[in-house]
């Protein structure tokens, strides 16, 4: 009997939830003596003609690197500025602001944040700071889980991993919603905000500059091994393969240099690698650890996704997460 047969007939299906104690972010006040240390300056980098990243100082939000570890974006239009993703604590944010005008002296017009990981939405108390009347956007599940406790987990990790230089932060939450398939025009340039449900996360939103066929991927791609447990391998196989199909020519990722559409096929093919293989290895009764030097060897995983950083640390956490919906799967 296979194992995936032998799972069925051993388990009845039944679902369960976990509790947990809703935990009260702490705020920081208006009148706050400490502030941790100014985020150095990096350029940004312009990508297309209205569109613009600021690379990451780093893989993983570290003390020598301010938490700064994504790539922050903004879309310079005649009328102002739209802003996607603000980085790890105010202090990116501000430094996020410092580059802007250095290109342009047009407003920060509205912000997007992509999904809830902290690295892309903590620097909105900067720009809330620069502007309290400014529209901050992200996919309503975005909000539900930061106000579920994720707005306080994101923040004691941050603080954790930096030794505590984005002090001073307040954790600041949109305040205004996609669901994805909206299309809006600033200052003559297009976009088009696209929901594929789970990906990265359930509240994954990436941003298309439709006039540039640009696409801020948020997380949804990266060359970078680091954390799929809010994620889906089927749901990220399944949103890259329509992605790939669009006609866009550039993709700017929030970990890893921009690139053209070989950045979505090489995020589809790293994750049907894994979880095709998960699949098939599972009904062999295989374990995680009896799995990953098989799947390692794989072509693609030896050629391309070993070079990627957090690769050997990681990669194992991808099986546990791949296992675990091939066993969900039994009973969707």
């Amino acid at each position: 009997m296979k194992r995936r047969d032998l799972f069925k007939s051993a388990f009845a299906v039944g679902a369960g939830l976990v509790g947990a104690s809703a935990l009260r972010p702490l705020y920081a006040s208006d009148d706050m003596e400490f502030k941790g240390p100014d985020v150095p300056d990096v350029d940004a980098v312009k990508v297309t003609e209205h569109c613009y990243t600021i690379p990451a100082m780093g893989p993983h939000p570290t003390p020598d690197n301010f938490g700064m570890f994504s790539n922050p974006g903004f879309v310079v239009t005649n009328d102002g500025v739209v802003v996607i993703d603000t980085g790890s604590s105010v202090q990116i944010g501000e430094m996020i602001l410092r580059q802007i005008k250095k290109v342009t002296d047009k407003p920060v017009v509205r912000v997007i944040n992509t999904h809830f990981h902290g690295d892309h939405w903590l620097g909105n108390h900067a720009f809330v700071n620069a502007n309290a009347n400014v529209e901050i956007y992200s996919h309503q599940k975005c909000i539900d889980n930061l106000k579920s406790g994720q707005d306080k987990f994101w923040f004691d990790f941050m603080q954790n991993n930096t030794n505590n230089k984005i002090t001073g932060t307040v954790i600041t939450l949109p305040n205004k919603t996609f669901q994805g398939g909206e299309e809006f025009e600033v200052g003559g340039v297009k976009f088009k905000i696209h929901h594929f449900g789970k990906v990265h996360t359930d509240s994954d939103i990436s941003v298309e500059v439709t006039t540039d066929k640009v696409m801020y991927m948020g997380d949804m791609v990266m060359r970078r091994v680091a954390n799929m447990e809010d994620g889906s391998f089927r749901g990220s196989i399944d949103a890259l393969g329509q992605i790939s199909d669009m006609g866009l020519t550039t993709f700017i990722p929030m970990h890893g240099t921009p690139d053209d559409v070989k950045l979505i096929n090489e995020g589809k093919e790293f994750m049907e690698t894994i979880y095709s293989n998960v699949e098939v290895l599972y009904d062999e009764g295989l374990s995680d650890f009896e799995m990953k030097p098989i799947i390692m060897e794989k072509p693609f995983m030896k050629n391309v996704a070993a070079q990627w950083p957090g690769y050997e640390d990681t990669i194992g956490k991808f099986i546990v997460v791949a296992i675990k919906e091939v066993e969900q799967s039994m009973f969707a």
